[in-house]
Formats: C-alpha cells, structure tokens, sequence
C-alpha cells in the first residue's frame, strides 16, 4: 500500500502536475525518488518509450521521470478530490460551492480549466478585483481520470499503476527489466 508522500516529495509531484507532460521537472534524492517510484506515483521511461522497473530506474540515471493518475491524487486535499468528483454538474463545471481557491490550485495542477461564456479556454476566472469572476472552472479529462480513480479508491497491492495520458507514452508502455 503507499505511504503519504512526504513534503518533498508533495512538492515534487506538485511540480510534474503543473507541468504539460507530466515530467518532473527538477532532479529528486535517490531516497525520496525510491519512494515515488515504490508507491506507484512516478514512473521513469527511457529513451526508447519503456517503462523501468523501480531498480532500473534508479540505477539508470537516465530517462524521464512521469507522474502517475496516483501521483496525481495523493497530493490532492480532500476539499480539491470532492471538487473534482463530487461538485461538478454533468457539463463538467465545478458547481457554485466550490471555492475559488479551490479551483485555482486544481486549474494550477492541470485538473481544472477556466471557460468564458463560448467555452473558450482562458488562463484564470477573469476576476478584475471589482466584477467578480466572469469565465468559470471546468473538470479536465485529466481531472476527471484522476476523480475516477478516487472513486474506485486505492489500487489493490501489487497492481500497476494507471498512466496519465501524456503526450508520446502510452498506458500500455512495456516494461522493461535489464538482464
């Protein structure tokens, strides 16, 4: 079962969801890059596309470091998990009791979108300080997987983590083990 990240490691998953692509995007110790790798929260690719078992990816040293759909969730509170799977209208809009700073660390995750009024993406709520806000946050694909998997609730023990669709990997990467 995986344990609480710790904040370091908070911190570094944070940082690979804010990130396009899911890739962490700072260099971790080999402790608290153990722990991700151990508890399903990261993965690492090499070059070639395949998925490293956990002692191969810390003795390659080289590859991509990806946040899983359960990195992804572990480092949510438990006011940003109800917003992404229990507070959302069937059009995907987080509904009205939902806090802005709510939506706002979840839109920072990539789990959130703000929308104007044609639906157009818009980088944050538009709030001028004086008219309050005008384009409103909507659950993305990503955000709604994550909410998914909150609702099956955690993995059973040995099972493989879910991928994050990430531009160029695939859920169904090969793992790859050295001889």
């Amino acid at each position: 079962m995986p344990t609480s990240p710790t904040p370091t490691a908070v911190r570094l998953l944070k940082a690979a969801s804010a990130s396009a692509d899911g890739v962490l995007p700072v260099t971790a110790s080999p402790k608290v890059l153990r722990a991700l790798l151990a508890d399903g929260y990261m993965y690492q690719r090499d070059s070639d596309g395949y998925r490293l078992s956990v002692e191969d990816a810390l003795t390659a040293r080289t590859g991509t470091l990806v946040i899983t759909l359960e990195g992804r969730r572990a480092i949510l509170s438990t006011p940003q998990l109800y917003a992404l799977s229990r507070h959302v209208e069937p059009s995907g809009r987080l509904a009205p009791n939902v806090t802005w700073q709510t939506a706002k660390s979840l839109a920072a995750l990539g789990l959130v979108e703000y929308r104007d009024a044609n639906g157009a993406t818009r980088t944050n709520d538009g709030d001028t300080g004086v008219s309050g806000a005008v384009h409103y946050p909507f659950r993305t694909d990503l955000g709604g997987q994550v909410a998914e998997l909150a609702a099956v609730g955690p993995a059973p023990t040995g099972a493989r983590p879910l991928i994050a669709a990430v531009p160029g990997t695939s859920a169904d990467a090969p793992e790859r083990r050295n001889a």
